[in-house]
């Protein structure tokens, strides 16, 4: 079951490394990023909330309450990242993003007690380095951008070690219909605030839009809700960092982008992070303390 949880992970990553190239194109094409974030969620919410329609009547208040927690925090990181990005570069904002896999087990270990085993501290320090090689330039510098950068990285943080506190007596399914629906409602409140021109929904801006919707984000946060029932928060936030890989390959075969040297050691840092994680060191894993984090 744990590496079921890990590779229904390792799927949600590469999906939704696909979403960066979508959310690329619809925003070369005129759309607001916050419009871009709506007609996501938009899709996603609907797509979701027809296939499972059955379920709606079945979500209970448990889950109406944490689907709408982890909703909000989900719909904090989207508005965080968004922002960030329009007051700083998009290399700050991609390194600052995806520190989770360094920021979720100290969550877990201030908040819930469960102290990290040393194999997944070093793996998060590495992960970061790996990062850092993938996605920053010359130039990386603390601002307001940069602080609002780091601040969707802890919401998300939040989002993910709570995840994995709150669903175990929850329906998956669930969770991720009433998450979905929470950041819709809530992305269109703030489109409509923050106001712009809707350009003309061309064919290629319908495919991005259901594919940055069905599949980058309902089936990405279905799969995230499932897998995380089999493994650690910090374990989830090491393999979703992985998206970040997936993304720039991506990138590289549908949009041009090419990968420098320094950027390919940097993938090889983030999957062997990813790897060190699966052994702890100076124990068996037959041992391990009930106190730390896997």
């Amino acid at each position: 079951m744990k590496h079921k949880g890990d590779l229904l992970l390792f799927l949600a990553a590469f999906i939704g490394g696909s979403g960066f190239i979508s959310s690329k194109y619809l925003l070369d094409w005129g759309y607001t990023p916050y419009q871009v974030i709506f007609g996501r969620f938009l899709v996603a919410a609907l797509c979701l909330g027809i296939f499972y329609w059955k379920a709606w009547k079945n979500i209970t208040k448990s889950e109406w309450k944490v689907g709408s927690i982890l909703g909000l925090l989900l719909a904090a990181t989207f508005l965080l990242l968004t922002l960030g990005l329009q007051y700083t570069t998009p290399s700050v904002n991609a390194f600052l993003c995806n520190t989770q896999a360094v920021v979720v087990p100290f969550i877990c270990w201030f908040a819930f007690r469960q102290k990290p085993a040393a194999s997944v501290i070093l793996a998060a320090v590495v992960t970061v380095i790996g990062v850092a090689m993938l996605s920053v330039t010359d130039g990386l510098r603390l601002d307001l951008g940069a602080v609002l950068s780091f601040g969707a990285s802890i919401a998300f943080s939040l989002q993910m070690a709570l995840m994995g506190r709150m669903i175990a007596d929850c329906d998956s399914v669930h969770i991720a219909l009433v998450e979905n629906a929470v950041v819709a409602v809530l992305a269109f409140f703030i489109s409509l605030i923050m106001g712009g021109d809707v350009p003309p929904l061309s064919q290629g801006a319908v495919g991005n839009f259901l594919n940055a919707g069905i599949l980058c984000t309902g089936v990405y946060f279905v799969l995230q809700s499932v897998g995380q029932r089999y493994t650690s928060a910090s374990k989830t936030a090491l393999i979703i960092t992985t998206e970040s890989i997936f993304a720039a390959v991506i990138s590289a075969v549908l949009y041009g982008e090419r990968l420098t040297l320094r950027g390919y050691v940097g993938c090889i840092l983030i999957f062997g992070a990813v790897l060190l994680a699966e052994a702890p060191l100076g124990r068996k894993k037959a041992v391990d303390s009930p106190g730390e984090i896997e």
